[in-house]
C-alpha cells in the first residue's frame, strides 16, 4: 500500500503552523524580558525612595538636635542635650515613615559636632554640621 502524495495545501497548512509557533515564541520572550526589566526598574525605584528618606530623616534629626541646643533643653530624653536617641538602642530612634534617625554629638573646644545618621531599608546617609 502506497500513501498518497502530498498535496500543496497539506504543505502550506505545516508551514503556517511551524510559523505560527515560532512567533509564539518569539512573542513569549518579549514578554518574559519585557517583566525582568520592569522588576528591575521597580527594585532601582524603591532603593531610590530608601535614599531619599534616609537623607530627610537624618536631616530631620539634625534640625531636632540644632532646635534641642537652641531651646537648651533635652526634648527627646535621651540625657544629653543636643543629641537624638543617643542611648545605643535602635528600637527607639525616632521614626519618619519607614525611615529612623538619631544624632550624636562630639565636643571639640568651644565647637559641638553633631552626626545625624538616617536609614531607610538598606539605605544608609549621614549629615554632620559645627554648631558654635
Amino acid at each position: 500500500m502506497r500513501r498518497p502524495p502530498k498535496q500543496p495545501s497539506d504543505l502550506r497548512r505545516a508551514a503556517a503552523g511551524i510559523a505560527s509557533i515560532v512567533i509564539l515564541v518569539f512573542l513569549q520572550l518579549a514578554v518574559v524580558g519585557s517583566v525582568v526589566l520592569s522588576a528591575r526598574d521597580q527594585d532601582t525605584t524603591v532603593q531610590r525612595l530608601d535614599t531619599l528618606r534616609s537623607f530627610y530623616a537624618a536631616e530631620a534629626g539634625m534640625n531636632m538636635a540644632i532646635r534641642e541646643m537652641i531651646n537648651n533643653s533635652d526634648e527627646d530624653g535621651d540625657g544629653t542635650i543636643g543629641t537624638i536617641s543617643n542611648d545605643n538602642n535602635a528600637g527607639n530612634d525616632p521614626q519618619l515613615s519607614t525611615a529612623r534617625v538619631y544624632v550624636v554629638k562630639t565636643i571639640s573646644g568651644p565647637t559641638s559636632i553633631l552626626t545625624s545618621r538616617g536609614r531607610a531599608g538598606v539605605a544608609r546617609r549621614q549629615l554632620t554640621t559645627a554648631v558654635e
